[in-house]
């Protein structure tokens, strides 16, 4: 069993004191340990953002399709209240006039007969219901309807097929069933005076339907030699190659299709955008006192970058800023695209080859930087640790010691009264 000891059991040891003041050189040690961790920490916090910011870029340059940065079409529509439109890269650039003549609209019928009270029994019935996709075909559903309530003929109806919306309509006097095409686009025939895209046969238990909206196909001319073409909805797919229109009132407006180099010009300004972002990491590491201030590694960069970027620095289409940064001037990348379109896509792919091997190895290198920075950390981590549980240990047995001569000189003290006690006796006795 071991001793167990009292601390400050006289007050003469300050033993807190004197234990802090011999631990003082070990705990030094840790401190330094620690504020060398810390530096370490913030080297590979900066080496962390730098390295995102490269594979930012990467991932940018590995991105890109040379060919289809120069294959955008853009359409200018003059009066877009009556359309808009969208072209892809095979269509013709034309200007055309397209005049809406009509807009596409959904039949909708009702019944001619209907009940007062919705609570009211519509007697059971099997009738057909047809639905016409085209003048010449069509889709016959049969509607088992086993009597009840008309929600219950709704219902009836809705579950037996996917052509038609079957619904209530209540005319102020009496609650009718209501069809209505699903669909637009599911049928190409519109209401006459003697059919209808949606029709039901003599067993139909509502007595017949009365056409509340007719079915109308869009119709759009285009050009002005009055060539006409129909969609069963607002939209017309491929009226020239590519040319997809969505119309929205009747009216006439030009349309113009021409080259869009929008995404070439976006494409460069977002790699941009990202070697700026390295390079903005760069100039705030790299100053005086700054962590990577004379680190070569990260310093290089920039040199690197200006001489990577000389295929587009030599068409004359970058600006390059006091502070290392690049910006693409527009205005003269566009008219070198407008008359030298070979010579910009010899210089981006070449801006890509050359790019995308120098990141691979700069993301390669970092991060074996990083690695030997995390490795540095966690052996400082493990020598704090161990430091750490050697102090901990050693502050036992020192206050174990003083607490061992605290008690010492506690029994000397008592020791030291029991001899004063006794001597006064004594001497009383003497003196008699």
């Amino acid at each position: 069993m071991s001793d167990f000891y009292i601390s400050n059991l006289t007050g003469t040891l300050d033993i807190d004191s004197m234990v802090q003041g011999l631990l003082q050189p070990k705990l030094q040690n840790v401190k330094r340990l620690q504020t060398e961790k810390a530096k370490l920490e913030a080297v590979a916090s900066s080496i962390s953002n730098l390295l995102g910011a490269l594979k930012d870029a990467q991932s940018e340059i590995d991105g890109w399709d040379i060919d289809s940065l120069f294959s955008g079409k853009k359409v200018d529509v003059a009066d877009d209240s009556i359309l808009t439109a969208t072209a892809s890269k095979d269509t013709p650039d034309v200007s055309l006039t397209l005049t809406v003549d009509s807009l596409a609209q959904t039949e909708v019928r009702v019944s001619s007969n209907g009940v007062t009270d919705l609570n009211d029994t519509i007697p059971a019935a099997t009738f057909t219901l047809t639905y016409w996709t085209s003048d010449t075909d069509s889709l016959s559903y049969t509607i088992n309807f086993g009597g009840g309530t008309l929600q219950d003929l709704v219902d009836a109806i809705n579950s037996a097929q996917d052509k038609v919306e079957a619904s209530i309509f209540y005319d102020g006097t009496s609650y009718k069933l209501m069809l209505s095409e699903k669909d637009p686009g599911a049928s190409t025939k519109e209401t006459t005076d003697t059919s209808a895209v949606i029709e039901v046969d003599s067993n139909f238990p509502l007595g017949t339907l009365d056409t509340l909206q007719n079915a109308t196909n869009a119709k759009l001319e285009v050009g002005t030699s009055g060539t006409i073409v129909t969609s069963p909805t607002n939209t017309f797919e491929n009226v020239i190659t590519g040319l997809n229109v969505t119309v929205s009132q009747t009216g006439s407006t030009t349309v113009t299709i021409e080259e869009d180099y929008s995404q070439a010009t976006d494409t460069v300004k977002d790699f941009l955008d990202k070697i700026n972002g390295v390079i903005d990491l760069i100039n705030k590491s790299t100053g005086k006192g700054k962590l990577f201030q004379g680190n070569v590694m990260v310093t290089q960069l920039k040199t690197q970058f200006f001489s990577l970027m000389q295929p587009l620095i030599k068409l004359g289409v970058i600006n390059l800023d006091e502070n290392g940064k690049y910006s693409l001037n527009e205005s003269a990348f566009l008219n070198q695209i407008e008359n030298n379109p070979d010579e910009v896509k010899l210089a981006l792919s070449q801006i890509q080859t050359n790019f995308k091997s120098v990141l691979d190895q700069l993301v390669s290198s970092f991060e074996a930087y990083k690695e030997a920075q995390d490795r540095q950390i966690r052996n400082i981590d493990n020598r704090i640790k161990e430091m750490q549980e050697a102090l901990k240990k050693e502050e036992i047995r020192l206050r174990i010691q003083f607490a061992k001569i605290e008690d010492l000189m506690y029994q000397n003290d008592q020791l030291r009264q029991k001899l004063q006690n006794f001597a006064v006796p004594l001497s009383q006795v003497l003196n008699k």
